[in-house]
């Protein structure tokens, strides 16, 4: 063996692969991981320049992979450019929460706030342009749902992105409107997400801080690995933004490995340039995203059967496309080696999906190094749960969204429904390898507190409901974890890399502030990372 660049002790190492935990050391040449094993081979890998570090007991375990993310999104919301609430009660609460913002922001620019849920006003209703053009009558302002399926727009905002109350939606979305045909400002699905690019409109150099910004985030919680997956059905939309990532490669800049995931269309010549001209370790791109349906807050998820509090007989959402378009879409994926996943929320959703990939597997033969994924998964069908393992198909799922709003979920899906919602441990039962991320910016991209929702089925903000929501799906902090490492990575099919501490894989890893595995599960909603090592370098330190 080589002489370490870096050796790292510690008496509590989780290598991704055991639930039992080594004392032991993790040594480090250039890039890679050497060895990871108890301590007699210290004085053979140490040498004169080896720099060591010792953990104490302290855990050390592989950076953490987030699934399912947007980072172009994610970085805007943290920056200084977007108002972001996810707290606020009222339409009015979320309106005068942008005066800061309005303050400093040039009128002829958009006026943009994020993070409103209406199901968790005080009012829990779908709100209008009304109460925007009596605050900001003369300049555009977007508001952007927390789930980024509806924009709240107001007149001057409609204006400018050339709306009427005669303008057609894109297939998929809607241009809502009130009684008397005239347009009430909300705009929805593809539609929106259309729409996004024209309002997210940022230079370049102001992107790159963006990103710097946000990856410094990222590598706070531990993380160097993202899917950046694509935030839109339509074409020429995914906010996959490559010319930043080719910028900050050119800069050595990058501290996440970003893995991304631009939409699947037919004509698959941007994912070719993309895999072709990002073939390295740090960014990649080995797959595509697609959406099949919305989300249940709106009763646009795609349901077998009527949700629970239809507002119309036939009230269970809706496909984004025909069956036979995402099954044609599927398929051409396959063929052409590219993984494919897909935002599945509602149970017929899922159940179509899992069909086409059946579909390919059969047409093309399984593909080991394609891992088609689904995802979010909220709500399944029994029987459809061993065939996402059978078919060998990744459940992509994001813990901290079950406790966004328990109670909505209820009232749209009742209770025999809502047994198999985020049904993780039915998951790992059937033999899935289950992927973890956030979905941010819909939550946080804090991984301790996916943890703590996936092992509680408890909120991370109020410990509640005690005991846990469908505490039959909780599964183990050891599982979790996985899911949050080697899952995820899967998922990019980046595991012959990352995701374990073993020989040969690429040195991502962090070191805590605590062994999370010998704590009650409380105690990882305090937990901080010491420090983060991505290609064996230090891209964090508390």
């Amino acid at each position: 063996m080589r002489k370490a660049d870096k050796i790292i002790i510690s008496k509590a190492i989780f290598n991704g692969v055991s639930e039992q935990l080594i004392d032991g050391m993790v040594a480090i040449k250039g890039n890679e991981i050497e060895y990871v094993g108890n301590r007699d081979m210290l004085e053979e890998l140490k040498g004169p320049d080896t720099e060591v570090i010792d953990a104490g007991e302290k855990l050390v375990m592989p950076a953490f992979h987030d699934a399912h993310i947007h980072m172009y999104m994610s970085g805007i919301y943290a920056s200084p450019l977007v108002h972001v609430n996810f707290t606020d009660t009222s339409a009015k609460e979320c309106v005068e929460g942008l005066k800061e913002l309005a303050e400093r922001t040039d009128k002829e620019k958009w006026l943009i706030g994020a993070g409103w849920y209406h199901t968790l006003w005080d009012e829990p209703v779908l709100p209008t342009k009304d109460i925007l053009d009596d605050y900001y009558p003369d300049r555009p302002v977007c508001m952007v749902s927390a789930d980024a399926h509806t924009l709240w727009v107001n007149s001057k905002g409609l204006e400018k992105l050339g709306i009427t109350k005669e303008s057609v939606a894109p297939r998929g979305g809607t241009y809502a409107k009130d009684e008397n045909g005239e347009l009430v400002g909300l705009i929805q699905e593809s539609a929106a997400m259309s729409l996004v690019p024209k309002i997210y409109d940022f230079e370049l150099e102001e992107a790159k801080g963006i990103y710097l910004n946000f990856m410094k985030i990222l590598n706070s919680y531990g993380i160097t690995s993202t899917s950046d997956v694509s935030m839109m059905s339509v074409p020429g939309a995914d906010f996959v933004r490559d010319d930043i990532y080719e910028e900050l490669l050119k800069d050595d800049a990058m501290t996440v490995r970003v893995n991304m995931f631009p939409t699947l269309i037919k004509d698959l010549s941007r994912a070719y340039d993309l895999r072709d001209k990002f073939d390295g370790e740090i960014v990649r791109c080995q797959g595509v995203k697609q959406f099949f349906d919305g989300v249940s807050s709106t009763h646009t998820a795609y349901l077998k059967d009527d949700y629970s509090n239809a507002q119309f007989e036939g009230d269970h959402g809706y496909p984004t496309m025909k069956v036979e378009e995402m099954e044609e879409l599927i398929l051409w994926a396959h063929k052409n080696d590219f993984s494919a996943r897909v935002h599945t929320i509602g149970d017929q959703a899922i159940h179509c999906l899992i069909d086409c990939i059946e579909k390919a597997n059969k047409t093309y033969g399984k593909k080991p190094y394609l891992h088609h994924t689904l995802e979010h998964l909220e709500n399944i069908q029994e029987p459809d749960i061993q065939r996402l393992a059978d078919n060998d198909i990744i459940p992509s799922c994001q813990p901290a969204h079950l406790m966004i709003d328990p109670d909505g979920i209820e009232k749209d899906l009742g209770q025999e429904r809502m047994q198999f919602m985020w049904a993780f441990r039915s998951m790992l039962d059937a033999g899935c390898n289950l992927a973890f991320g956030t979905d941010s910016p819909v939550v946080g991209v804090n991984p301790f507190e996916g943890l703590y929702n996936a092992v509680t089925r408890s909120s991370a903000f109020t410990q509640e409901p005690k005991g846990g929501w469908v505490p039959k799906e909780k599964i183990s902090l050891f599982e979790s974890a996985r899911a949050y490492t080697y899952g995820a990575a899967c998922a990019a099919s980046r595991e012959d890399r990352l995701g374990i501490l073993t020989q040969g894989k690429l040195a991502d890893l962090i070191i805590l502030d605590r062994n999370i595995f010998d704590k009650e599960p409380e105690e990882l909603l305090e937990t901080k990372v010491e420090m983060t090592f991505m290609d064996g370098k230090i891209v964090y330190q508390q």
